[in-house]
């Protein structure tokens, strides 16, 4: 990706944060699976993240929307606060992992709670390898959930 793009991105990201008022450095790295990421640390990243993630959904597509319009042909971002998307879905790699031994155990299907389709991808493709299991989504919109379910052999 151009150098320019980039530089163009962080610029970006920079001017939001101190339009609202907060301090904050503005990391933005080469794309990858994810497209690029736009790490900001901060002192003040409660408010930057909200509850359960909540503002920082919101400051994703404000960003987004702000770089669709200043930049042509602009990549897809994902926006992060102090690691806090990777924590998080380190967390849920690990919990549905956890999950998928005890539906092996059991023999009884299990539910995760709801969640977005690129953390419902990170579940599938977290748990495609373990035997003896098998995933699902199931629900409509942001109701939507994987089961793991037991394969009988």
């Amino acid at each position: 990706m151009e150098q320019e793009k980039l530089s163009k991105i962080k610029e970006i990201a920079e001017e939001f944060i101190k339009m609202i008022g907060l301090d904050g450095k503005v990391i933005v790295t080469e794309p990858s699976d994810i497209g690029v990421v736009v790490q900001i640390a901060s002192q003040e990243a409660g408010y930057l993240i909200g509850r359960n993630g909540g503002n920082l959904k919101a400051l994703q597509q404000l960003i987004r929307a702000l770089v669709g319009k200043k930049i042509i042909d602009a990549p897809r971002l994902t926006l992060d606060v102090n690691n806090y998307q990777q924590e998080r879905l380190e967390m849920l790699k690990d919990t549905a992992q956890s999950v998928a031994r005890q539906v092996t155990a059991q023999g009884a299907s299990r539910s995760l709670p709801p969640m977005n389709s690129y953390e419902r991808r990170v579940v599938h493709t977290a748990l495609a390898e373990m035997t003896g299991i098998k995933t699902e989504s199931e629900g409509e919109g942001e109701e939507r959930r994987i089961v793991i379910r037991p394969i009988n052999n």
